[in-house]
């Protein structure tokens, strides 16, 4: 029986797929400074109107600007261009900036396009948190499977779980995903919907579920967080084998 490796990634969350209106998905800047997020589109010239809006965490969305490559550009009660300065040169490409940031900037601001006012596409939002102190990398644990869960079990096909923890970091720019020898692993996988917060920190749990079949070879099963700070990883690697179930290694 072939040795199969188990990989976790922890890394940005991506963009939706299938859109045609993109937007860089993050983006923390420091209290007091100025945050830009740009939008572009694959559509025609003649989708040259375009719209940014605002949700803040616990509330709907709300329209800042509409804008034109003619300006002035219109905005909407409670929105103003010295706030959220807005730039459109073309008819494919814009930006809008938050001047001078505060903590309740913090939300995810989404742009659309459109022909006429009648249809808009939107892009997936890119989600801005104003940082309030430093940065901080996480500590990464991966758990290898329990003694018990490899053993025969009566009921059902056995099964074993895999168990990565991320936790002490911020802000909450965290997704998971896994890997079984380099595929990505959609089946048996439970992740925390979002990070939860621990006090002033994050925390966030993966659970990959595989078949009890391959606790008899070695698994390698490493855990890569990508993301934060300078996009560097941290890794962490269990070892085990059928003949020491007890004695994983981590290094």
């Amino acid at each position: 029986m072939r040795s199969q490796f188990y990989f976790l990634f922890l890394t940005l969350t991506g963009l939706i797929d299938g859109s045609d209106v993109s937007q860089h998905p993050l983006l923390w800047r420091p209290e007091g400074q100025s945050a830009t997020m740009n939008c572009s589109h694959t559509k025609d010239a003649t989708f040259f109107q375009m719209y940014w809006y605002r949700q803040l965490p616990g509330e709907g969305m709300k329209q800042i600007v509409f804008t034109t490559p003619t300006p002035p550009y219109k905005y909407e009660s409670g929105f103003s261009e010295e706030k959220f300065p807005a730039t459109k040169s073309n008819a494919l490409t814009g930006s809008l900036t938050v001047e001078k940031l505060l903590p309740e900037d913090s939300g995810v601001y989404f742009c659309a396009v459109s022909q006429h006012s009648d249809t808009a596409y939107f892009g997936g939002g890119t989600k801005l948190t104003v940082l309030d102190r430093d940065i901080t990398p996480p500590t990464v644990k991966v758990l290898p499977p329990s003694t018990k869960e490899c053993r025969n079990q009566k009921d059902g096909p056995r099964k074993k779980t895999i168990v990565c923890v991320a936790s002490g970091f911020y802000p909450d720019h965290v997704s998971v995903k896994w890997k079984i020898d380099g595929i990505k692993a959609t089946s048996g996988v439970a992740t925390d919907n979002a990070a939860l917060r621990e006090g002033r920190y994050y925390r966030i749990t993966s659970r990959l579920k595989v078949s009890g079949e391959d606790c008899t070879p070695a698994v390698s099963s490493s855990c890569h967080l990508t993301g934060c700070k300078c996009l560097n990883f941290l890794q962490r690697t269990i070892l085990r084998s059928h003949r020491r179930p007890n004695s994983p290694t981590l290094f």
